[in-house]
């Protein structure tokens, strides 16, 4: 999660930068914020507030130190004590875009939907320079409550926005092939094939989601036409790792089904032959019967 921080060195190096400069200047509520945010890609929660505890001291109701708060909060998976601080943070700041995002993520987790929804809403509206990921997000979130076309349109302005990034285009594809548009979003891997430095991914996506829709003849032409494609690349080329995962990809695929073995005949079992059993004659001895006769 180190994304900021990385850029400038690790962040054990800059916490102890930041720490060098609150000594020499302790009253500085700013350097505490500073060094919270340190604390939170680092995912250090509990850092992060008592560093905010002590900015709070030098300057009660700082815009940076509850936003960073309503984070770590929700970091350690305090979502109800989250949602109180950004709930706050947004009575004073409505359009503030990072306290909207942080709060739609929070009540996402909280499963209430609507107001979840609303926030993303507002929050890619409000950002003056929305991030692909931002388009992402939001998509995702009202393809989980059921928005999907809306969905699709959120993808289609951040596609209009930055062109054909691959990680809208996948998610656009995800929704529309999940919604049973697939001719929308064949088009979309077609558009992307085009372009793309390498085209093999894009032609084993497109074989594939030929398959997922039902379509098994198209796609074993597209299997067909991507190992053809394969087999003319220069030598080198072919063999690369990747290539030859796509190249295996294909030849399974291509390959005859392989017929299930037919069930062994059962075993045939003959019974024993009989035993005739002996005859046993038993001869009992005559019984003398007493005299009676005196």
């Amino acid at each position: 999660m180190l994304t900021n921080a990385a850029a400038h060195g690790t962040y054990h190096d800059l916490v102890a930068m930041v720490s060098a400069q609150i000594e020499k200047e302790p009253d500085n509520a700013d350097l505490y914020v500073k060094r919270s945010r340190l604390h939170l890609e680092h995912e250090d929660w509990k850092a992060v507030l008592i560093d905010l505890e002590r900015a709070d001291r030098l300057a009660p109701g700082m815009l940076e130190s509850d936003l960073v708060r309503g984070e770590a909060l929700a970091l350690a998976g305090h979502w109800e004590a989250a949602l109180a601080v950004l709930n706050d943070l947004l009575k004073a700041h409505a359009d503030q875009p990072q306290g909207l995002l942080q709060r739609a993520r929070v009540l996402k987790q909280l499963k209430q939907d609507e107001p979840c929804l609303n926030d993303y809403r507002l929050a890619l509206e409000k950002t003056p320079h929305p991030e692909p990921d931002l388009f992402n997000e939001t998509a995702e979130a009202l393809m989980a409550c059921g928005h999907g076309e809306e969905a699709v349109q959120v993808l289609q302005r951040g596609l209009k926005a930055f062109g054909s990034v691959p990680s809208l285009v996948l998610k656009a594809m995800e929704i529309e092939t999940a919604a049973g548009h697939y001719d929308a979003a064949l088009s979309r891997i077609d558009a992307m094939q085009q372009t793309a430095p390498r085209p093999e991914p894009w032609m084993a996506k497109r074989a594939q989601l030929l398959a997922q829709a039902g379509r098994h003849e198209a796609s074993r032409a597209a299997w067909q036409a991507l190992a053809m494609h394969l087999a003319a690349l220069p030598n080198l080329e072919r063999g690369s790792h990747a290539m030859s995962k796509f190249a295996e990809q294909a030849a399974a695929n291509l390959a005859p089904p392989v017929a299930p073995a037919a069930p062994a005949p059962a075993p045939s079992i003959t019974p024993p032959p009989a035993v005739a059993t002996p005859s046993i004659s038993i001869t009992t001895p005559p019984v003398a019967l007493p005299n009676s006769s005196r």
